[in-house]
């Protein structure tokens, strides 16, 4: 089968976890002998190759807005993001749009495009300042729900530009078919919009990974992720003063992309130094930091599936998640984790300190971690699952 997917933060960039995921299917996918293109609009901050390949994944980045005379790590880029819309669908944002669109229809001709797969989150809907609507294809449309602007909005009860809910209900309502990451999400998005739509759960899955459960850096807590409200990486701070001051010798490292400074604000003068920030790294890097951790904490208020989690859990790294959204549909309570609510901080810093003071119990959450990520989220199961959604899909858009 020849997939196309639109993703427009395909890894090595500083990317998320969809990027991380199309990434991880994308190759499966090729493993299995299906050919794989990846196609996205990007902002020239984001850099990287306009054109590569990864392994046998054909990987285009097309650009929006005013390439500029700096570094794509200038502020200036930043500036111009903060816009107003009507001047960044000025900026070649609506050209950009439309050309990208001519792309995709040539390629889906000159490559033999079974069928489409994109995601309900794309970053430059936020930067080119209209509202974004689809064309038709001649081929199927499948819309993936990773948590859409609308979702997170709602989530956090936070307000939302209209253009957002349009562009989100436009994209739902153009979608051949909808998969989804997880139950929570599948259901939070089918109630907010409506769908009659029947929508597929899909996990997100990841590749197989030793376990390491014994000889651990002593004290360590990782937390991956944006750093950002949602993520609960502020209460997590507020949870570590209490941990540190009874452990001192214990660190926290963080890495993920985003600004230190309100986050250092909260930490006590003792805890200050043992809180470290790493910014944003490779998976490979990420993936020897959780064998060699202690723990991993991910207190989020709102996810749609939590791909860091099962990717600390894979190792053998022994979690404490979330009660929110959907931590309890991926990780079960005094099993295969441990699970906190963000606005009990107290009760937050309690878990972590249980784990760090009991090497039984981490050994026993790790292992059973490790063996259920195996058993329900692994990358070469998931491709599979995808192809006979694909294949379905495909089947009904020429029927009708």
């Amino acid at each position: 089968m020849n997939i196309l997917f639109i993703c427009d933060e395909y890894p090595p960039g500083k990317n998320g976890g969809i990027g991380t995921m199309v990434q991880t299917l994308a190759r499966e996918l090729t493993r299995q002998g299906h050919h794989i293109y990846v196609a996205g609009l990007y902002s020239y901050r984001y850099g990287e190759a306009d054109y590569e390949e990864d392994g046998s994944v054909k990987v285009w980045r097309l650009r929006y807005g005013i390439k500029l005379p700096v570094s794509p790590e200038s502020r200036l880029y930043g500036l111009r993001e903060k816009l107003p819309a009507f001047i960044q669908k000025k900026l070649r944002g609506g050209k950009a749009f439309v050309q990208f669109t001519r792309f995709i229809e040539k390629l889906v001709t000159s490559e033999h495009i079974d069928i489409i797969e994109m995601g309900d989150f794309n970053n430059f809907c936020s930067h080119i300042g209209f509202i974004v609507k689809w064309p038709a294809f001649k081929v199927p449309l499948v819309v993936k729900i990773h948590g859409s602007h609308s979702y997170f909005a709602s989530e956090m009860h936070t307000t939302l530009a209209d253009r957002y809910k349009q562009t989100d209900r436009a994209l739902y309502e153009r979608a051949d078919a909808i998969s989804a990451v997880s139950r929570y999400a599948a259901s939070v998005t089918q109630g907010l919009f409506e769908i009659k739509k029947n929508i597929r759960v899909l996990y997100n899955a990841t590749m197989p990974c030793k376990k390491h459960t014994d000889d651990r850096l002593p004290y360590t807590v990782i937390f991956t992720g944006s750093l950002a409200h949602k993520k609960g990486i502020f209460q997590l701070m507020k949870a570590w003063n209490i941990v540190s001051a009874q452990i001192p010798e214990a660190r926290l490292v963080i890495y993920g992309k985003g600004k230190v400074q309100a986050l250092q604000a909260l930490l006590l003068p003792q805890a200050m130094d043992t809180v470290i920030f790493k910014g944003h790294v490779s998976q490979q890097a990420l993936t020897k930091a959780l064998s060699e951790a202690t723990l991993g904490v991910f207190p989020s208020y709102s996810e749609t599936f939590g791909l860091a989690v099962i990717e600390a859990m894979n190792t053998g790294c022994p979690v404490i998640y979330t009660k929110r959204s959907c931590g309890p549909e991926i990780v079960e309570d005094g099993v295969t984790g441990l699970l906190a609510d963000p606005d009990h901080v107290e009760d937050m810093a309690q878990l972590i300190l249980r784990l760090l003071k009991n090497p039984a119990e981490r050994k026993k959450i790790g292992s059973a971690g490790h063996e259920y990520v195996r058993a329900h989220f692994m990358a070469e199961d998931s491709a599979k699952q995808h192809i006979d959604f694909y294949t379905e899909t495909i089947r009904n858009f020429q029927k009708a």
